[in-house]
């Protein structure tokens, strides 16, 4: 087995995983192989050619995407994956540190977003959107001045204690070849994630955080003429988080219990629509724009 840290688990694997950081750590977590089976063993004839395929409750996720292999998840506990026939560790490896952990992170009982994370000043600034809407790219424009990411995609976030919480996940962070351009990185360089994936892997370096931190702001992203920011109002919030949440990203759960987790985030914490162009030219000026947001309207979640 394994042994590797992420997203404040100890994670014990069968298959290894190189984005997540090595660690002779406590099990929380376990990965197991099914080499002996297929995805047919699990599936009907006609659902065998389906693209994808998805099933949850609070105890257990059942995902199968096509090609690549049945991902079963249990109580957020035990990974179980059934490889399609042929398919590379490398493709295996994009869904498990990606979607698969946010499943485990659901089943645990934590509110995933599907945000990328920064840490200004102590504080977790956390930036949602779809995926498209420039999360990882604005990460990266402040990774570039000099703060840290935290995570990227999949942002874990504890409500049962204060402050609440938003923990980190892995060093890595995807980019595109332009925003990788834009921010001075070769990205022929940078890692390659999967042949038919058009962005790569920037590995974040050695000391990457590990510790939780309290929630400073939160913003959902929007393309606009013009840069601004705008709070919004608590059942707006209580939408969008909703609306950027995982397995919501994946799969309308129609659960309860998330929807109260939105509800008692929105609560503690102002959310605000970053508005700004669609040019990545523009983003050390995004940059500008939350620091002086934050400046002037310091949030720390607090008791």
């Amino acid at each position: 087995m394994f042994s590797y840290f992420a997203y404040g688990l100890g994670i014990h694997s069968e298959l290894p995983i190189p984005e997540f950081i090595p660690a002779p750590v406590e099990c929380d977590v376990t990965l197991y192989i099914e080499k002996d089976s297929t995805p047919s063993d699990y599936l009907l004839e006609d659902e065998i050619e389906e693209p994808w395929s998805f099933d949850l409750t609070r105890e257990e996720a059942f995902f199968y995407v096509k090609d690549i292999g049945v991902f079963i998840v249990e109580e957020g506990k035990n990974i179980i994956v059934v490889p399609a026939p042929d398919v590379s560790e490398q493709l295996l490896r994009l869904h498990i540190v990606g979607n698969i952990m946010s499943l485990v992170l659901y089943l645990r009982g934590l509110l995933v977003l599907h945000a990328s994370v920064v840490n200004i000043n102590g504080g977790a600034v956390a930036f949602l959107g779809e995926s498209g809407q420039g999360k990882s790219s604005t990460a990266a424009a402040f990774h570039k001045h000099g703060y840290r990411i935290i995570t990227d995609d999949v942002a874990p976030v504890t409500l049962d204690q204060k402050p609440i919480t938003i923990t980190p996940g892995f060093p890595q962070i995807k980019l595109g070849r332009e925003t990788a351009a834009i921010l001075g990185c070769d990205f022929d360089s940078l890692h390659i994630l999967h042949p038919s994936y058009p962005k790569r892997g920037y590995r974040l370096g050695q000391d990457f955080p590990q510790t939780p931190l309290p929630i400073r702001g939160i913003y959902v992203l929007t393309y606009d003429d013009e840069f601004g920011v705008e709070p919004l109002t608590p059942q707006e919030a209580v939408i969008e988080l909703s609306r950027y949440a995982h397995p919501e990203t994946l799969f309308y759960s129609r659960d309860p219990a998330h929807f109260l987790q939105c509800t008692a985030l929105a609560k503690e914490c102002t959310l605000y629509r970053l508005k700004r162009p669609r040019n990545l030219n523009l983003l050390p000026e995004l940059v500008k724009q939350v620091e002086q947001h934050l400046s002037n309207n310091l949030q720390l979640v607090t008791a």
